[in-house]
């Protein structure tokens, strides 16, 4: 791997940083010279990170919010500004899963998942992206879709509408904030080998079919979505915006 070091200076927040692709995309910006911000529920997880990072020479710092609390979020881009005075790229990796069949979801499903995937990504694009446009020096924002936002597979309902919530309010405000240089697109990863989806790969039937509809034979990995998420935020992807990109292994394709 070639690092290029073209984030460096560059204040990036990941929210759901601690484990998975947020995990996976924190190292990547470190690793590329960012001072990264994770921004995570789990502040154990986070701190933890944060140290194992910094030991290896990179520039990390953790702070703690609920992304669905919106009083949290603001307080937590407040606490990075106070701290860094900019923010230049936001990367929402935080959300949650629970899947069992349409007809046993409750509202706390609901209101749980709706919450954290959709509203909590919604906040932190406003709250950054109002920064942003004060600032004056554009930005770029990459959210977490999902295959689920294109193809909608058995007990996913509710998270497939969060996820293609995501989609658009990404469409949305790529078009709204262009004009301030702002860039913001969405990449839509199908299965990969998350703690999130751990058990969904264990199952030996669900990993047949992952495997059998998968182009490429296999789940996909944190560090290869990491990878997409990187390119979007650099200057080499400078005329993509509003664009949601898979990260399938061919699945959406077949």
């Amino acid at each position: 791997m070639v690092f290029l070091g073209e984030f460096e200076g560059k204040v990036v927040v990941v929210t759901g940083g601690s484990n998975g692709i947020g995990k996976a995309t924190v190292r990547r910006f470190c690793q590329e010279g960012a001072i990264c911000v994770i921004a995570d529920i789990d502040q154990a997880g986070s701190e933890r990170y944060v140290r194992e990072l910094e030991n290896e020479g990179y520039q990390a710092f953790a702070v703690t919010v609920d992304v669905a609390q919106v009083p949290a979020i603001r307080e937590a881009v407040k606490d990075v500004l106070r701290r860094f005075r900019k923010i230049d790229v936001l990367v929402n990796c935080a959300g949650v899963n629970r899947r069992k069949p349409a007809i046993e979801y409750t509202e706390e499903d609901w209101d749980f998942m709706v919450d954290i995937n959709l509203k909590g990504t919604f906040f932190f694009c406003l709250e950054v992206g109002r920064h942003m446009i004060e600032r004056g020096e554009g930005g770029v924002i990459v959210n977490l879709a999902s295959l689920q936002s294109e193809e909608v597979l058995p007990e996913r309902a509710i998270y497939a509408a969060t996820k293609g919530g995501v989609r658009q309010l990404t469409k949305a405000f790529a078009v709204e904030w262009a004009k301030y240089g702002i860039r913001v697109n969405a990449v839509s990863p199908a299965f990969i080998t998350t703690p999130m989806v751990e058990k969904v790969l264990a199952d030996p039937q669900w990993h047949s079919l992952i495997v059998s509809r998968t182009p490429l034979g296999r789940p996909g990995t944190p560090e290869e979505v990491a990878e997409l998420i990187l390119f979007l935020a650099s200057p080499r992807a400078s005329y993509i915006t509003g664009a949601n990109i898979p990260v399938d292994g061919g699945w959406t394709a077949g």
